[in-house]
């Protein structure tokens, strides 16, 4: 049984999951996920949010990034800045995301969020320019949970930030990339840590 199971997990999220894991070439660390997990369920316990969008929000925690299984390891593992042609490549992969979960009405609700989790709280983000809460609410808790982790682990281009560095950018971002709530219970969150 995978460490992330729980029993609302239906079979189709189970199967991703296990496609994930067998193409995970860009963090080959499942120790990843288990941390976004453990800090989107303390996140959202700190809001009034019905239990059943809870369960979707940690769905999508778990497979946010199944668009980038068709992305290449040679973009994926780059050491140094991705090219325009790259960069096109990565922003594509929410599409791939969300064509995958098509086929699986369960997690409807998960495809909406994985779909738009890289949309800007200030509308600049991708793939619709969603802006402030017109953008789901899933989507807002993956962006926060996805950019914590991003900084505080090492990438094949630089080192792990430190948690001063991630509590600076949250705020420098907050109403621009984030939801200005979100980013600021995630910076109480990581002062305690």
């Amino acid at each position: 049984m995978n460490s992330f199971s729980t029993p609302f997990m239906n079979e189709a999220l189970f199967a991703l999951l296990g496609a994930l894991e067998a193409r995970d070439a860009y963090d080959r660390d499942h120790a990843s996920r288990d941390n976004q997990v453990t800090f989107v369920k303390k996140l959202l316990m700190r809001f009034k949010i019905a239990p059943r969008i809870q369960q979707q929000v940690i769905n999508a925690t778990l497979i946010h990034d199944i668009g980038m299984i068709s992305v290449p390891d040679s973009i994926l593992l780059k050491p140094g800045r991705l090219n325009k042609d790259e960069r096109t490549v990565i922003e594509h992969s929410p599409y791939v995301g969300a064509n995958i979960l098509a086929r699986v009405p369960s997690l409807a609700a998960e495809r909406k969020m994985i779909l738009h989790q890289s949309e800007w709280w200030d509308g600049n983000g991708y793939p619709g320019g969603l802006q402030g809460k017109s953008i789901p609410l899933g989507s807002r808790f993956l962006a926060v949970v996805k950019a914590v982790d991003a900084m505080t682990k090492d990438r094949v281009y630089r080192r792990a930030r430190p948690i001063s560095y991630c509590l600076q950018e949250l705020q420098e971002y907050s109403t621009i990339q984030f939801d200005p709530t979100i980013a600021d219970v995630a910076a109480s969150l990581l002062c305690k840590r």
